[in-house]
């Protein structure tokens, strides 16, 4: 395969002048005929892997993907860019299914999107049959795994579709898998002899920091209130803390809306929709959010509770950041998080798996209370080389810890333990050594233990720290289980008989919280920018990254494209977007006498002034549109604005009627019902007061 094949197609399709080495790698192993297992992070194109080789062969690509939106999110946005994709979907009705099967049956389709479920049952074998089937893709086949962190069971039935179509080779991608993992799905999806390709993990615009588990809610509304406008995702554990949270947010006036298992299914997708269309700033979710979204811009990933594997966090935290800009990973920590999860995990049947779960949280425990380079901690877990000296991001690497000779501390933790009659943990150690008054130590008569409060001048973090750090270098030994109890190891041994030197880390000398990062403001071009984004993407009834990303927005503002080989020049821009949206974004470029009032802002202020549309259109340079488009986001920021000037009353209750009749409020299928005796501004402000007034 010629690479000029691969270029022309990344050129004319998405934008792109150049891959990634490891998506060459694969490209050409596929078209080779090899199968291939890539591991590449959230974020590093794992798409374009299949994409493209299914653009060059001429047949058609099966891929295989575990959630419904995610695949329409991904066919809306392959059609943004000219290619010939669908999905088969249960929520499709008998047209939509009609047209993707006569599509199949006439060769017309490069990609089909499909789950794992329908993709095993025997009518989709037959369908495909009547196709030209040239890949096979396996989206986050993690999932496969038993030892992965999201297995579902029915990807264990794909190998029969790659059995019935063995002519075609298979590439199974994931973002998140151990070397135990990865040789489980090549086991069993039955890969032959797989060409083996790992990207880094390394994510280095994601900045990680883990924060002491106090005042959460207090620190997240004010991280909020800094990074004003800005999309985010905050998890938590239960259904219960999702809601509570979500509520405390909008009662301060920030768009934000809940997501778990417990909402309808409706509910749930209006969530969805709301935040990759920008209406929410915030979704706050359990992990039941985020493999169904392929949002680039989230500025922010914050775990309001611990996750329970190393690779559960590092998909989740992948989320953020996708486009290449920064953005923060932000983790909230208390050691009973650790006691919750273990409940259940214990409710787990098989043995096996509560070790390996088990283990995996230890590992949690392990990156939340060392202080080391947490992208190091997260390379080393995924066998991966650290980056030398830090990442220089994270929270470590920006306030690192004084080291120094702890072996007081040490004698003090290794003495306590060895003296016990009766095995203890962690917390309970941290009790005897601190000199607490417990009930659980008066019962047991320990505090005539000779250890009892020789450690007051710690605190508990500084200790839960020091034992941690003892662990790791062998001077005290965890077992693992529910209720873990600490032994003093082999090196342990050693310093109590030889008094040898150790160091350790004193945690009291770096800031509580490192400085809060204050966001540089705006350039009002990118605003105006965004702003027409969101128009066409209300008009289009689509998400406003499908037409173009933030990154190809600033690079539209640093170069000020006034022709179609300027514009065509950009990252992301194709020849299909050039000509869908390249005149519209090319006149928002051309410069403005007053380039600086650029802003939402500074049409409400001239709409407040008195002014009609048309005149805020013709003072500005720009259309009725984008001025509506303004005023509707300024609503949504919580202004207050009177709209009955602009749409009479029956006439938004007319609006409303529709909405309620079509249970959406997606902007190009309202006009469709209500014809052209409305305009999108009409619907887009009636909309907006109504999601204001209502924010669920």
């Amino acid at each position: 395969m010629p690479i000029s094949d691969v270029t022309t197609v990344l050129r004319q399709y998405f934008g792109y002048e150049s891959l990634y080495p490891y998506q060459e790698e694969i490209i050409r192993a596929l078209t080779d005929g090899e199968d291939v297992l890539g591991v590449i992070a959230t974020g590093g194109g794992k798409s374009l892997c299949y994409q493209i080789p299914a653009l060059i062969s001429g047949g058609m690509t099966v891929v295989i993907s575990p959630l419904i939106a995610l695949m329409k999110d991904q066919v809306d946005t392959l059609r943004e860019c000219g290619v010939p994709a669908a999905c088969i979907t249960s929520l499709q009705d008998y047209r939509e299914r009609r047209e993707t099967e006569e599509a199949i049956y006439h060769g017309d389709l490069r990609i089909l999107y499909v789950s794992p479920e329908r993709a095993v049952k025997t009518e989709f074998f037959s369908l495909l049959k009547k196709a030209h089937v040239t890949l096979i893709a396996v989206d986050e086949a993690h999932c496969i795994s038993q030892w992965g962190h999201e297995f579902r069971p029915e990807y264990r039935e794909i190998s029969r579709l790659i059995r019935e179509f063995s002519h075609a080779p298979v590439v199974a991608l994931t973002a998140t898998a151990t070397p135990a993992v990865q040789n489980d799905i090549i086991a069993q999806l039955h890969l032959r002899h797989p060409h083996r390709v790992t990207g880094s993990f390394y994510r280095k615009n994601l900045r990680y920091e883990v924060r002491p588990k106090k005042d959460t809610k207090g620190a997240i509304l004010s991280y909020l209130r800094n990074h004003q406008g800005q999309a985010g995702i905050i998890y938590c554990l239960s259904r219960k803390g999702v809601e509570e949270l979500s509520n405390t947010l909008r009662r301060t006036g920030i768009r934000a809306l809940p997501y778990h298992a417990g909402l309808t299914r409706k509910a749930r997708e209006e969530a969805q929709e709301a935040f990759v269309r920008d209406r929410v700033q915030v979704i706050v979710a359990t992990v039941a959010f985020g493999m169904g979204i392929d949002k680039p811009d989230v500025r922010f990933v914050i775990h309001h509770d611990l996750p329970r594997s190393p690779e559960h966090y590092y998909q989740e935290t992948g989320r953020a950041g996708r486009d290449g800009d920064p953005a923060d990973c932000i983790l909230f920590y208390s050691a009973g998080d650790l006691h919750r999860h273990a409940f259940f995990i214990q409710q787990e049947s098989s043995v096996a798996r509560q070790r390996a779960e088990y283990t995996k949280l230890e590992e949690m425990a392990t990156y939340c209370e060392e202080h080391r380079c947490r992208q190091a901690m997260i390379l080393q877990y995924f066998g991966e080389e650290t980056p030398v000296g830090g990442c220089g991001t994270c929270d470590i690497c920006r306030s690192p810890r004084e080291r120094f000779d702890g072996t007081a501390v040490a004698q003090m933790a290794i003495t306590c333990v060895r003296d016990l009659t009766v095995p203890c943990g962690s917390s309970h150690l941290i009790d005897l050594l601190r000199g607490a008054n417990t009930k659980k130590i008066r019962e047991m008569g320990q505090k005539e233990t000779p250890g009892y409060g020789a450690g007051k001048a710690y605190s508990k973090d500084e200790w839960r720290s020091f034992i941690r750090e003892l662990i790791r270098l062998g001077y005290l030994e965890r077992e693992s289980g529910v209720y873990p109890v600490l032994t003093v190891g082999e090196t342990g041994r050693e310093l109590l008989a030889a008094g040898e030197t150790v160091e350790g880390v004193f945690l009291t000398r770096m800031k509580k919280t490192p400085n809060i990062r204050q966001e540089k403001p705006t350039d009002p071009l990118f605003i105006r920018l965004k702003t027409l984004r969101r128009e066409i993407a209300d008009r289009e009834g689509i998400a406003p990254y499908m037409i173009f990303s933030d990154v190809t927005l600033r690079e539209m503002v640093n170069s000020r494209p006034l022709t179609d080989a300027a514009f065509l020049a950009i990252r992301g821009v194709g020849a299909t977007k050039l000509n869908r949206f390249g005149p519209e974004f090319m006149a928002a470029l051309i410069p403005t006498e007053k380039e600086g009032d650029n802003s939402a802002a500074e049409t409400l202020r001239l709409y407040r002034a008195g002014c009609t549309m048309a005149e805020i259109a013709e003072k500005r340079s720009l259309t009725p549109d984008i001025c509506g488009a303004h005023l509707a986001e300024a609503i949504e920021n919580g202004e207050n604005v009177e709209i009955d000037d602009l749409i009479s009353p029956h006439r938004q209750a007319a609006i409303r009627e529709a909405v309620a009749q079509e249970g959406t409020h997606d902007l190009r299928r309202l006009k469709t019902v209500l014809g052209e005796r409305f305009t999108y501004t009409d619907i887009r402000l009636t909309c907006a007061v109504d999601r204001q007034n209502n924010p669920k």
